[in-house]
């Protein structure tokens, strides 16, 4: 078998990145609210709790990278589930990341509708977005892993410097009590994390693409540290700052974070730029996933090219994406009460269950 089905490395500081992308972008517009409205001050520890609980996910796709080097997880399946049951459960992930996409692109389109242009039709968000990701994911991984190390650092110093800016209206008294509602709300919050902590999944796939096949724990140490670092500077910056009840009822409190700094005359309305670089961020995320999905389907198809795919399933992910939901609550709906139950499927149990037919059989990859 092939080791790839498209030209090009990564290294591993590149798919570090690519596992950032793979969740922030999201996860730090949406996953706050949802998080606070159940732990309040106690969210941030959810996060951490949740990066706890992602742990033996990692474990096992390094595991799995390990056992299988210069493999695709699709790749994997069919080594040891057989061609037939293998093409199954790779079309089940190409349909899964599918999904997953449509569920991005709506959630791009609805905060700039919301939050920037509510007079704009969302399928002019959505189908712009798309077209671009369409001709970067025909580019290959190396072009994506590129476009996400130029747009990092612009991310990360303005999260930043957002947070500097705002210090000024944070008060550590938000903070507390610690544990007032116990343990339950704690744990659910971490269980709403757990939806967008899996999305690490994907380095089942780009890390078939790495130079070196041990740089995967290193992929692996650095994407965790970084999802946890930024995870809770931002739900912790939006309970400093609005408090536990305010900060939960917030439909995006790391725009409004944004919106709220204004430092005498002449430095305001800031959250323009955040829009600007989030795009960017939600960009990659898109690309990538519609990167995967394409891959997959190859795989299963026996196909050469994966390029010739991306256009009919970003087509695809346009669709499903005004289809799936009838406005924002519906989204938010399922980012909190569907998600995480989803993901305990595609991105745990599935991947656990091909990981135990592998040890059962005796099957692994060549390393030579």
């Amino acid at each position: 078998m092939s080791r790839s089905r498209e030209e090009g490395f990564i290294g591993p500081w590149q798919g570090a990145i690519l596992l950032w992308f793979s969740e922030l972008p999201t996860a730090l517009l949406f996953l706050p609210a949802l998080i606070v409205s159940r732990a309040q001050q106690d969210a941030w520890m959810s996060v951490v709790l949740a990066i706890v609980f992602t742990l033996p996910l990692a474990l096992l796709l390094g595991w799995l990278l390990y056992r299988f080097p210069g493999r695709t997880l699709f790749q994997v399946a069919e080594t040891v589930l057989g061609k037939i049951l293998g093409k199954a459960m790779t079309l089940f992930y190409v349909l899964a990341f599918v999904q997953w996409n449509a569920i991005v692109l709506r959630e791009f389109g609805e905060f700039l509708v919301a939050a920037v242009m509510p007079e704009t039709p969302l399928i002019v968000f959505t189908v712009t977005l798309m077209v671009l990701a369409v001709y970067a994911a025909r580019n290959g991984l190396e072009v994506i892993a590129r476009s996400a190390q130029f747009i990092l650092p612009l991310m990360v110093s303005f999260f930043l410097i957002v947070l500097v800016l705002a210090t000024p209206k944070m008060s550590l008294r938000n903070l507390f009590p610690l544990l007032e509602g116990g343990l339950g709300p704690l744990l659910l919050g971490a269980f709403i994390t757990l939806g967008s902590t899996g999305e690490i999944i994907v380095i089942s796939v780009v890390g078939a693409f790495l130079q070196q096949p041990e740089g995967v724990k290193r992929s692996l140490i650095l994407g965790l540290a970084g999802i946890l670092f930024f995870l809770v500077l931002g739900v912790m910056g939006g309970v400093l700052v609005f408090g536990a009840c305010e900060a939960g009822r917030l439909t995006f409190p790391a725009f409004s974070l944004a919106r709220v700094i204004s430092i005498g005359n002449f430095l305001e309305r800031i959250e323009v730029l955040f829009m600007a670089i989030w795009v960017g961020g939600i960009f990659i995320k898109v690309t990538l996933n519609l990167y995967i999905a394409a891959l997959g389907l190859a795989t299963a198809a026996d196909l050469r090219e994966y390029r010739p795919l991306c256009a009919p399933l970003a087509a695809l992910v346009v669709v499903l994406s005004v289809w799936l939901f009838d406005n924002l609550t519906g989204v938010l709906f399922y980012l909190e009460q569907v998600l995480p139950v989803w993901a305990l499927l595609w991105q745990w149990t599935v991947p656990a269950a091909l990981a135990l037919t592998a040890v059962i059989r005796k099957v692994e990859g060549s390393r030579t």
